[in-house]
Formats: structure tokens, C-alpha cells, sequence
């Protein structure tokens, strides 16, 4: 066992701090440090624990990346079946509308049709000339049902994203990693051409630019270093002090997928998770909320909240969790009473964050109907 009692918990770690801390085993210094974060937390968010009722619609499991760990994208699908279709895709819309839901979550594989010809015929065949032009269409009909969307549509350009911000509350990209080391041959994202940090990080800035509500994360277990870590949680700091359009961060375990290259990879351990969100918590910046996805630590739920985690993402007792397909939601009301044991509450929210509600940061649409309280909203939280 090692200890470091040079390394002390602030607000401002440095990126040599934040390494120092990732390194050390030592349970006092973690335990310091682990108090300090849920300080820092507590003060940012009053014991308050968010979250969003969804309804996920996986639009294309077809995708031009090939990610080693990926169980979401398919390398081919029956035909007819490219992407989701009109008719599905209102019988979804149907059901969202009966639950009240408070998100419909619009995800895709990155752009199909550049390498799949059976996604460009469907697509040609029902009038579109892209998955990004059909994703407007589905993100408006939504907001035509009183709906709200979030979409991750993977790397956009500033174009694209401004077409999508018409019609989406919030979006999201995963930075994953800011690591190009993986992108090398033999590593989870060699073949994956959207996958390049430069890319990914030039949507996230973009998205700042334009003022988007904006969701990004760090994939953990993926075979990144623990100064990559460092890295990607400073990338994504530095990007939101430029725009301040970070709603929450995600940092997210790989769990591995039977059919993937990495189905016999190991997870990184709860441990590491939890020191990972300790250090989110200390070099973030409070306004931003630091998520980990509760289905895919169930059981460890109070461990979690203790180390500064202030959000659930995305919870849906209709649809699966199409990202990881084996690991089932959790119910809200067993959340709820995990959370108020440790003396927190859980409240939910919409996918635009309440300091996002306004016109400087949504079209007038998207604003409208938030105010117009038929999505029964007060102080920007749900009121049921």
C-alpha cells in the first residue's frame, strides 16, 4: 500500500494532482478525497439527485464505425428494416405521449449510409437524403406530439448541428476518449473513422458555438491510461469554459457484449469508477452534473452518490437500455428509496437543463412548448 499525503483535495487539481490521485491506493487519502466531492456536490446541488423519464428510439443499428466493443451497431440487418420506420416510429410517439415522458432519446449509428447501400436505398426510398436529414424529421414529429428530444447522431458537422438544434431540446456526443492512441491499428476504435478525438472534439466545440444543451462522457475499460483520463475530463473542462454548454458529463464502465471483439475484456473495477467520478467531481466545474448510467452499477448505487454524482441520465420503464441490452433499468421508486436513505432526493428533470431554458439557448419552439406548461414543468423540473 503506498501513500501520498502531499495530495490533497481542492476545487482546482492540477492535471499532475489528478494523475497523483488515480495512482495511490491509499484509503485515507481516498477517503479525504471522497469527502471533499461530496461536499463539492452537496453545495452544487442540495442533496438533489436528477433524472429523465425516456423512451429510447434506436433509429439505425447500422453504423460506418466498428467499434471493438460496440453492442449496439449491427453489421447487417434484414431488409426493409434499415432504419425504424414512419409508422414505428409514431407508435413510439403514441406511448411516450401516454407515459408523459420527458425525453424521447433519438440515437443512430454514425452516418450508414456512407458505407451501407442498403441504408441509402431505404432512406432514398422514403424521401431522404440522409439519416441526419430523416433524424430532423423524427425530432420534429416528436415536437409536433408535445414531445421533447434529445439526439446523438454521433460527429456532426456545425451545419448539421444547427439544422438538428431547431427541433432537439438537448444533444450529445460521447468524447469516449481523447486518446488517438486508440485509433491505432489492433485498437477498439482502428476501424472506426468517427471515432478520432479531433473529430469528436470539434462537435462538442461546435456545439458550444451554436449554444446547445449539451451531454458528453468518458468511456472507462477501453484500454485508455489513467493520463488519458486526466486528459479527456480536461478536454471537455476546457471546452466548457469556453461555452458553458455542458449540461452533464457521463462517465461510463464498459461492460462487455457477447457478440464484440471485446466480449471476454474485463470491466474496469467499481473501485476505479469510484475514484474516477471522486476526481470528475473536483476538476469539473459544479454547474456541470456528473452522471453514471445506474443499471450499470446496480447495487452500488450509495457508493456512487457518496463520491459526487449528481444525476442518473436517462431512466425507461418501456423501452431497454439498446447500448447495453443486458443490463435492465432500474425502477424509479427503488432509486428513490436508495437515495433517500443517504439523505437525498430524487427529482426529475427535462433533457434541457432549468439554466438552459431560455431563448439565447433553445429555438423558440423547443421554449415555447417547455413554457407553455403542458409538459407540467416548474422551476425547469418535472412536477407530476
Amino acid at each position: 500500500m503506498t501513500s501520498s499525503p502531499t495530495i490533497t483535495p481542492s476545487s482546482s487539481v492540477t492535471a499532475h494532482q489528478a494523475l497523483e490521485f488515480l495512482r495511490i491506493d491509499d484509503p485515507l487519502t481516498i477517503e479525504a478525497w471522497r469527502r471533499s466531492a461530496q461536499i463539492i456536490a452537496t453545495g452544487g446541488y442540495q442533496n438533489q439527485v436528477t433524472f429523465t423519464t425516456n423512451i429510447f428510439i434506436p433509429l439505425t443499428r447500422l453504423c460506418r464505425n466498428a467499434c471493438s466493443y460496440c453492442g449496439y451497431s449491427r453489421p447487417s440487418v434484414p431488409k426493409g428494416k434499415e432504419y425504424l420506420s414512419p409508422n414505428e416510429i409514431q407508435k413510439i410517439f403514441d406511448v411516450a405521449k401516454y407515459n408523459s415522458v420527458s425525453e424521447v432519446l433519438i440515437t443512430m449509428g454514425e452516418k450508414p449510409e456512407s458505407k451501407h447501400p442498403a441504408a441509402r436505398r431505404w432512406l432514398s426510398e422514403y424521401g431522404f437524403e440522409s439519416t441526419i436529414e430523416y433524424t430532423y424529421n423524427v425530432a420534429e414529429k416528436a415536437l409536433n406530439c408535445g414531445l421533447l428530444a434529445h439526439v446523438n447522431a454521433g460527429t456532426l458537422t456545425f451545419d448539421e448541428l444547427s439544422y438538428l438544434r431547431k427541433v432537439t431540446a438537448s444533444m450529445g456526443l460521447m468524447l469516449e476518449t481523447i486518446s488517438s492512441r486508440l485509433t491505432q491499428k489492433g485498437m477498439p476504435h482502428s476501424i472506426s473513422p468517427d471515432k478520432h478525438p479531433e473529430r469528436r472534439m470539434r462537435t462538442i466545440i461546435n456545439a458550444g458555438k451554436l449554444k446547445i444543451p449539451f451531454t458528453s462522457g468518458i468511456l472507462i475499460g477501453i484500454g485508455e491510461t489513467f493520463e488519458e483520463i486526466v486528459e479527456s475530463l480536461l478536454a471537455l473542462k476546457n471546452a466548457h469554459s469556453r461555452y458553458g454548454h455542458l449540461q452533464e458529463v457521463i462517465i461510463q464502465n464498459f461492460r462487455p457484449h457477447e457478440e464484440s471483439i471485446m466480449a471476454n475484456s474485463a470491466p474496469p473495477s467499481l473501485d476505479l469508477m469510484e475514484k474516477i467520478i471522486i476526481l470528475a467531481r473536483h476538476i469539473l466545474p459544479i454547474e456541470i452534473s456528473i452522471q453514471i448510467p445506474p443499471n450499470l452499477i446496480n447495487g452500488n448505487e450509495s457508493r456512487f452518490i457518496k463520491a459526487g454524482i449528481s444525476d442518473w441520465g436517462g431512466i425507461s420503464s418501456i423501452t431497454p437500455d439498446y447500448i447495453n441490452p443486458s443490463h435492465s433499468w432500474p425502477q424509479i421508486s427503488q432509486l428513490a428509496d436508495i437515495i433517500e436513505k443517504q439523505g437525498y432526493f430524487l427529482c426529475e428533470r427535462l433533457p434541457v437543463y432549468p439554466r438552459y431554458i431560455n431563448l439565447e439557448w433553445l429555438s423558440p419552439r423547443i421554449y415555447n412548448l417547455i413554457t407553455a406548461r403542458k409538459l407540467k414543468t416548474k422551476d425547469g423540473f418535472r412536477r407530476r
